[in-house]
């Protein structure tokens, strides 16, 4: 792998192939040099008649720029030597007598030679390290990657910024190639190989991923899932066999919801069923579907075997409850500037920092028209939330609360009329 002196080897790889092009031209004299376009001309420096290549930019290479990922491991040994992979970016210009079109012949030369040899050669490469005393050791020629030229295509905007901003001279005939890719590589000492596979084992089981259809609360719990709740994932493949050298095992299998293992309560082929953990904030949530495989030697259980698809579903917030019919709601009556009712409600789950919680209050007497109040976003966990309430006339209320668009249930009556929780304004 080529080192620091990679970048300088290419720039006089690209000279040494152009000075030998430069007899296609039919220009006396030519000669080429690897200066910056503004020097002066005459002795060591710009040509009076040649060609000159300048190294104008450089950037990463965005296929390998993390190909190299990571190079090291927890304890900080080296995993393989770190590699900048980079693309180096060449404005070559063009001198001589305009009244002959030399300059035109040079870029016919250059123009020719590198469309029908775009790859830099390594032995061009080896010859360029061993005659170049101070690229002595580049190793450029043994990259696994072939440096490639290939022309750049300027517009006129790019191109007068170029030379009137990063130049600042008076602009001649050019041509711009990129050379890529350039892989630099640290002096560190390889790593060693990795040790030997002694013994491979191999698995055959059929792909039978687990599929969640839907989740729904069980019978009794009503149609919402809220806070306690015992909720029914109805699929299939939920129960997974695999055999062993000890005979048949099954698999365990977890429900995550959130990404927090549940405890199920039971488990077959097409159900699962499970009682949500305390701790489930409010609002959508998702649930998988894992399963264990046994491998290695000697057999361990892994859990990130086989994985459902994530299923989403509703936590609906609930309004806490001192004794049966009686909700925790607590009405303020002239708070606040200017004077308006604080509406004091208790909730669970545990309101979380970020969630958003707004109060909805329905006319008892028409509960289709309905009124919202916006406390915010929540900065501290809390189960009490207070809402001030503006605006409203007098009257009894339905009261219903929304965490992060979940809203809490109503009660109703025997007909399907809400009932509860209310509250007098």
């Amino acid at each position: 792998m080529s080192n620091a002196l990679a970048i300088a080897t290419v720039t006089q790889t690209i000279v040494q192939i152009l000075g030998d092009a430069l007899d296609a031209a039919q220009v006396p004299g030519a000669s080429v040099t690897a200066l910056p376009p503004d020097s002066s001309h005459g002795l060591h420096g710009l040509p009076g008649t040649g060609v000159n290549v300048y190294l104008y930019q450089v950037s990463p290479n965005s296929a390998l720029l993390n190909a190299d990922l990571p190079t090291r491991r927890a304890d900080g040994t080296l995993l393989r030597r770190p590699q900048a992979a980079l693309d180096l970016y060449y404005l070559i210009t063009f001198y001589g007598d305009e009244n002959r079109l030399e300059q035109q012949r040079l870029l016919g030369a250059v123009t020719q030679t590198l469309h029908a040899q775009p790859v830099l050669p390594r032995n061009t490469i080896e010859f360029v390290q061993t005659n170049s005393s101070f690229l002595s050791g580049a190793d450029l020629a043994d990259q696994s990657e072939l440096v490639r030229l290939t022309p750049v295509n300027f517009n006129l905007e790019e191109l007068s910024k170029l030379w009137s901003f990063l130049l600042k001279i008076d602009y001649v005939l050019s041509v711009a190639y990129r050379a890529s890719v350039v892989l630099i590589t640290t002096d560190d000492p390889p790593p060693p190989l990795p040790l030997p596979v002694l013994a491979a084992n191999i698995y055959s089981l059929p792909f039978r991923q687990p599929v969640i259809d839907n989740i729904a609360p069980m019978a009794g719990d009503g149609p919402l899932i809220r806070p306690g709740s015992e909720i029914a994932l109805h699929g299939r493949n939920f129960v997974l066999t695999q055999s062993s050298d000890g005979g048949l095992i099954t698999a365990t299998t977890l429900v995550l919801i959130g990404g927090t293992p549940q405890a199920t309560l039971t488990l077959t082929p097409t159900d699962i069923t499970l009682a949500l953990s305390p701790g489930l904030a409010a609002g959508a949530q998702a649930a998988q579907v894992t399963q264990s495989l046994v491998l290695g030697t000697p057999p361990v259980p892994h859990q990130q075997g086989f994985q459902s698809d994530v299923m989403p579903f509703v936590l609906h917030p609930v309004i806490q409850q001192g004794s049966p019919g009686v909700y925790k709601i607590v009405v303020h009556p002239d708070s606040g500037s200017p004077p308006g009712d604080a509406v004091i409600v208790t909730v669970s789950p545990i309101v979380q920092p970020g969630q958003r919680a707004l109060l909805e209050l329905l006319q008892a007497a028409a509960p289709v028209t309905a009124h919202l109040f916006d406390v915010g976003v929540i900065n501290t966990a809390t189960d009490t939330l207070v809402f001030e309430v503006s605006g409203v006339g007098p009257g009894d209320y339905l009261v219903r609360v929304r965490i992060d668009g979940a809203e809490s249930a109503l009660q109703l009556d025997v007909h399907g009329v809400p009932i509860a929780p209310l509250i007098t304004l």
